[in-house]
């Protein structure tokens, strides 16, 4: 390290430029990263929603839905299907469903060209029955419920031929907003396409000002923390770079979820800046001692990097854990987070010390004295009072440990919710809470289709409000299932293809394609509830009980409720391996640089007993949080904070060698305490500024919970890990006689320099 210190002095200015050019070039690169803004996405194959998903796309090229509320004065039919045909008309679309979609049936002008005469002749259907069928359909008094649920407002369920987190999507959904909009009607949008684009908009257009508030909180606190106003654009400039190369380096990657590109930056930058300020601390020390700046310096760097090294091991082994989880959206954020704290500590050893040698000068005529305290008369409190310290913390474990289990977790809330939200967006929330389930369509001698008009009167029946049951059997009378048995053949899908036949029919069997293809059938089952309430989990299990009576196992189910279920089966078992698995690498970590499994274990006690208290208070507030910061609290709060214990630690386990337990804690809070304060402030002030400005759920509730986890992990720290250690360092007697046969030792040993031929001592060892 001597040599490669060396190394970087000589060439800083080489390499300085060669990383400002990687920086540039990452800018750029990161403009063309492709963000994953469909969270739910990330759920692992295997699950019911997954599954359905997938059947959905292949049976009937279906990626996404959404549904499109428009109201006003004036608002005609006639105005409407301009609308409608607009929208049709547009990339991405693979069919609009509305009122007048169905009422058209009934003023369709049916010509049965001669080439598909045969196929009707095989299932008896001639013109006059087809048009008695579709006027059944488009009569139907359910339909125009549905479509029409009050005056002056229309409802369209759109199908979506590309997946929602598209640029096609999110331009669709623009255009219809914007369309009706300008045309002076009220419009709403929902469905899973629109949740999609609501995180999307919601994070990526915040994200500059995640930044920049970040980045103001976080000088203002390294002014206070460091002896210089140059001092702080050092720090920024350096990690600003690494976080840029960051960014724009995850474009290697398939896809970035929307969560790590907006939350990844902050956290980069919370959690690195300790790197940047040790080699600094450790570039003062070596100056009082040095000829020069360059050759401090090359000092500093060896002696740094194996102490920044190591805690970027600990916080790494936190991010390794995410890895494990059963919802992908973890291994996103791991890799992202590891390789932010990598590039962070390479920039610190790299770029940095140009930046120092640089700008020194600037530096040294811009010193002012320190802010902080000195902890002097503090450090004291956490040893006399320890037995105290402890007692409340045992008395603290069994409820904090109980209560923890015990908070509400949201799954699909992911943006701030409207609080006075207009007529049409009331009904579009009732509307988007949806279970999609998608059956075969079997006829049975006997009975014929009868399953399926079984199965859509049991769920009409269910004791739920079911506002709506949208199908192809719920639309046509018993009369007329001889269409289901012409749309079921092979031929029809062709034959609808041909130049002409589609217009020919009015268009009319190539809408009933949108609910029956490919020997299947799809309904939307619409439950006037909140998809994540125990109403809508009942109904789901109702649901379900139903279609295994009539359909076995043989059936697919999506919708907003199934997620929240599946979201529910996976949580518990994802937040209980991220804990073991965290817990066993960062356990394995200190294990290596403590050498000592009883201060391991200790520190793993206290910042677990930090992680618990942080999300009882979540359960004492009644504060519900949204499951994915739930899940990674464990992980990040534990790697993030573990750099605190270990820093104290380390100085209590070097003065326990030659001073009693009391007097090593003592000096140890003294000498760490500004340093923890500072990552503390740090960590907790960027997170903290972020969450108070952003309006994405799952960023504000991840940055909050971090925040207030770095405070009760540095508070711990500061008091329960000094009384615990002092507790647990054996007998005072027996210490100070190890103490005194230490010393004896010293003063006897003679020390050898493998440097030096001479074999005699050197006077300054002792």
């Amino acid at each position: 390290m001597k040599k490669f210190a060396a190394f970087l002095v000589k060439h800083r200015l080489v390499i300085l430029g060669v990383i400002l050019l990687l920086a540039v070039a990452s800018t750029f690169a990161m403009f063309y990263v492709n963000v994953n803004s469909d969270i739910l996405s990330y759920l692992p194959e295997g699950m019911d929603m997954t599954e359905g998903l997938d059947f959905m796309q292949e049976t009937f090229g279906m990626q996404g839905d959404a549904i499109v509320g428009i109201r006003g004065d004036g608002l005609t039919y006639d105005r409407m299907k301009e609308f409608a045909d607009d929208f049709a008309s547009r990339p991405g679309l693979k069919a609009v469903i509305w009122y007048g979609t169905i009422a058209e049936m009934a003023n369709a002008d049916i010509s049965i060209p001669s080439i598909a005469q045969g196929l009707l002749d095989k299932y008896g259907i001639t013109e006059e029955s087809l048009a008695e069928i579709l006027q059944q359909i488009a009569t139907n008094p359910e339909v125009e419920d549905m479509f029409c649920p009050e005056e002056n407002t229309y409802l369209l369920m759109l199908q979506l031929s590309v997946p929602s987190s598209s640029d096609e999507a999110m331009d669709l959904l623009e255009y219809i907003e914007t369309s009706v909009q300008d045309a002076g009607f009220d419009v709403a949008l929902g469905g899973s396409s629109q949740v999609t684009r609501e995180v999307f908009m919601s994070t990526i257009g915040e994200i500059g000002k995640y930044i920049v508030v970040a980045v103001l909180v976080m000088f203002v606190i390294l002014l206070l923390t460091s002896t210089s106003l140059v001092e702080p654009i050092i720090f920024m400039v350096t990690l600003g770079v690494s976080i840029l190369i960051n960014m724009g380096t995850n474009i290697i990657l398939p896809s970035v979820s929307v969560v790590t590109f907006a939350a990844s930056s902050v956290l980069q930058l919370a959690l690195s800046m300790d790197y940047a300020i040790f080699l600094m601390h450790q570039y003062e020390a070596e100056k009082r001692t040095a000829l020069d700046n360059r050759l401090a310096m090359e000092r500093a760097i060896p002696k740094t990097f194996s102490t920044i090294a190591a805690s970027a091991l600990t916080t790494v082994g936190g991010f390794l854990a995410l890895f494990f989880m059963k919802f992908e959206i973890g291994a996103d954020l791991g890799i992202v987070l590891a390789k932010g704290v990598a590039l962070s500590l390479l920039t610190v050893i790299f770029l940095q010390p140009s930046l120092m040698l640089i700008l020194d000068k600037a530096r040294e005529k811009t010193t002012h004295r320190l802010f902080l305290p000195t902890f002097k008369k503090s450090s004291g409190f956490a040893v006399t009072y320890r037995k105290t310290i402890v007692a409340i913390a045992l008395l603290l474990l069994i409820p904090v440990a109980v209560l923890q289990g015990r908070v509400d977790l949201s799954y699909i809330k992911f943006t701030d919710e409207d609080p006075n939200p207009s007529e049409v967006e009331q009904v579009v929330d009732t509307m988007s809470n949806s279970v999609i389930v998608i059956v075969p369509v079997e006829k049975d001698e006997e009975t014929g289709y009868a399953a399926q008009y079984g199965f859509v009167e049991d769920i009409k029946n269910m004791d739920h409000d079911v506002t709506a049951v949208m199908g192809l059997f719920t639309m046509l009378p018993e009369s007329g299932t001889s269409l289901v048995d012409l749309m079921s053949d092979p031929m029809i899908e062709s034959l609808l293809n041909m130049p002409g036949v589609g217009d020919a029919f009015g268009g009319s069997l190539s809408m009933i394609t949108g609910f029956l293809n490919d020997g299947y059938t799809m309904y939307t089952i619409m439950i006037d509830c909140d998809a994540e309430s125990d109403e809508a989990s009942a109904a789901l299990t109702d649901i379900r009980t139903i279609l295994g009576q009539y359909f076995g196992d043989d059936y697919y189910i999506t919708g907003m409720s199934q997620a929240v279920s599946d979201l529910q089966e996976i949580t518990p078992t994802d937040f209980n391996i991220v804990t073991i698995v965290s817990v066993a690498i960062i356990l394995v970590v200190l294990l290596f640089t403590l050498r000592s499994v009883k201060m391991s274990a200790i520190i793993i006690a206290v910042i677990e007993f930090g992680i618990f208290i942080n999300l009882t208070l979540c359960y004492i507030v009644g504060q519900e949080i949204n499951f994915m910061a739930y899940i990674i609290l464990s992980s990040i709060q534990l790697g993030a904070t573990v750099d605190y214990a270990i820093l104290f630690t380390v100085k209590f386990k070097n003065y326990l060698a030659t001073l009693p337990a009391k007097q090593a804690a003592y000096k140890g809070l003294t000498e760490s305490g500004v340093s923890i304060l500072t990552s503390v402030a740090i960590l907790a002030g960027c997170c903290i500024s972020v969450s108070l400005v952003t309006s994405n759920r799952i960023v504000g509730e991840i940055t909050m919970l971090i925040a207030r986890g770095a405070i009760i992990s540095g508070i711990l720290v500061l008091i329960l890990l000094p009384a615990l250690l002092v507790m647990f360092s054996g007998s005072q007697k027996l210490k100070k006689q190890r103490i005194r046969k230490r010393q004896k030792l010293l003063l006897r040993k003679e020390y050898k320099d493998p440097e030096e031929k001479d074999p005699t001592p050197k006077e300054e060892t002792v």
